[in-house]
């Protein structure tokens, strides 16, 4: 090849670019949503028992979705 030849290879390379299909925005969104309407819930069951039951139930409802979404990010 060419040296005219690779730098037109190399521009051609450097405008595409990666398109993915949008999921990681989607889940995240739903994955927001989830702690919106856990937060309250888990307040309330604090809130009719004790501070100690509400984050009992707190850490598994929103904290291990919240490591189950980081884990699927990680390739």
């Amino acid at each position: 090849m060419t040296a005219q030849q690779l730098a037109r290879a190399r521009g051609r390379y450097r405008q595409e670019g990666i398109v993915g299909s949008g999921a990681g925005v989607i889940i995240w969104a739903v994955f927001f949503f989830y702690v919106l309407v856990m937060a309250p819930f888990c307040i309330l069951i604090g809130a009719k028992t004790s501070s100690r039951m509400g984050w009992l139930m707190a850490a598994p409802l929103i904290f291990l979705p919240l490591a189950l979404l980081i884990a699927a990010l990680i390739p």
